[in-house]
């Protein structure tokens, strides 16, 4: 479900490694066209009574797809991502298949995706990146962008480091001075030569104002599920040092030990839009750019949203570029690493995803297992049966020795 602005989840479905959200639709008022919740009684605005039925809006087709389709969760053992795969046709896929429906609402320590989206193109954008030099994004690197050897060190007594040379929030309420135009600013660099060795992004090319060019040492482009799968949970995608905890005001590199792929995006302004629709396609299109987004919550009310990404590289890219830009109409957005969503149908969400998650990297291991039913008539693994059958060689590709299922890799990826 690509528009989630109408709606709102109200529970998660499906059996294991097929987990959905249920959708109730939110009904909008005849006199005064005020959305409400799906459960209101009346108009919050206008107190009109709620058009009959619309409480049990809910999305009975998801409900109906879920017990019906063949797809299931995979863990990819390479990448450490989810992909999907068809018991009965042994087909494979990154994108998450249409027939099972919009994923957890809240997806946990790995993301799932969009049902029915074709997210190849980030790996063919990236290849025509690849196939011409970078550009310069600035004519000199300006000094404020400089730093002393040790400005970084990290000082475990005050939990910050020296300097904060790389902290975003130092613009305030400023439009940022620059803009990364990754369709015309992306490119290869020395960092993609073979014996680079290098595996980080740059700072100053996602912020639109890197001066190298081509002759940077650090990648400028987008990340790839690929590079995704090779992030050290010690360092983000830009090489900076992830720490225990996030900072206060919940800006900087994150926290390594609770990873989070969503960001809140503040400072919006709803009222200079067609409608809650028209925002929330904006905040696709422009979050979009640097990664797949999953699940986008806007809470127009309050002038925020929520936006998740599908991998972690994504969000830490996307978080970097977007900070104290402009969506077109004049805002100048607040973006900060998001708080966990104390919704207790997220939390619901959350757990049965990572439940998920847990027999995936089980069978990815090799580890035989079933589902039988307990005295609460709960789900819970035990014993053992047959594994998903080898289809390496339908794909074309190797299957890692000693795993129980098919090792997928997206096309193109290397």
């Amino acid at each position: 479900m690509s528009d989630t602005s109408h709606v709102r989840p109200v529970g998660t479905y499906g059996p294991v490694g097929a987990s959905t959200t249920i959708y109730s639709q939110k009904w909008v008022c005849t006199d005064c066209k005020y959305t409400n919740f799906a459960a209101a009684a009346s108009c919050k605005r206008c107190k009109k009574a709620a058009p009959a039925n619309a409480e049990n809006n809910n999305d009975s087709q998801t409900q109906q797809n879920a017990l019906t389709h063949t797809w299931r969760e995979v863990l990819d053992p390479q990448s450490q991502q989810m992909y999907y795969y068809n018991t009965e046709t042994n087909e494979t896929s990154w994108d998450r298949p249409e027939c099972m429906g919009p994923a957890p609402y809240a997806s946990g320590w790995f993301g799932r995706g969009v049902a029915g989206a074709d997210t190849n193109k980030y790996d063919a954008d990236n290849e025509l990146f690849l196939s011409r030099p970078a550009r310069k994004q600035k004519d000199k690197i300006e000094a404020k962008n400089t730093s002393v050897e040790g400005n970084m060190d990290y000082n475990i007594w005050y939990g910050k480091s020296r300097g904060e040379n790389w902290n975003e929030a130092d613009l305030g309420q400023d439009l940022a001075p620059n803009r990364c135009v990754i369709a015309t600013d992306a490119g290869r660099t020395k960092a993609d030569s073979k014996d680079s060795g290098q595996k980080f992004f740059c700072i100053q090319f996602c912020r639109g104002k890197c001066a190298r060019g081509a002759e940077c040492t650090w990648f400028h482009r987008i990340p790839t599920i690929a590079d995704d799968g090779m992030a050290s949970q010690m360092h983000d995608c830009f090489g900076r040092e992830r720490h225990k905890t996030n900072k206060e005001d919940m800006s900087g590199a994150g926290s390594f030990e609770k990873p989070s792929r969503t960001l809140y995006v503040g400072r919006l302004r709803p009222d200079k839009w067609a409608g809650d629709k028209e925002l929330h396609a904006a905040l696709k299109k422009q979050f979009g750019e640097w990664g797949e987004v999953e699940h986008i919550n806007l809470i127009s009310r309050k002038n925020i949203a929520f936006v998740r990404y599908r991998f972690r590289s994504g969000a830490e890219f996307g978080k970097e570029a977007m900070c104290n830009q402009t969506l077109g109409q004049g805002e100048i957005i607040n973006v900060r690493w998001a708080h966990d969503d104390p919704n207790p149908i997220a939390q619901e969400a959350i757990r049965r995803a990572d439940a998920d998650a847990a027999v995936a990297a089980l069978k990815a291991r090799g580890v035989q297992i079933k589902r039988a039913a307990d005295e609460s008539s709960e789900e819970v693994i035990t014993g053992v049966t047959s594994d998903y059958p080898n289809t390496s060689e339908e794909k074309g590709e190797g299957e890692e020795e000693g795993d129980g299922e098919p090792a997928a890799k997206r096309a193109k990826t290397d």
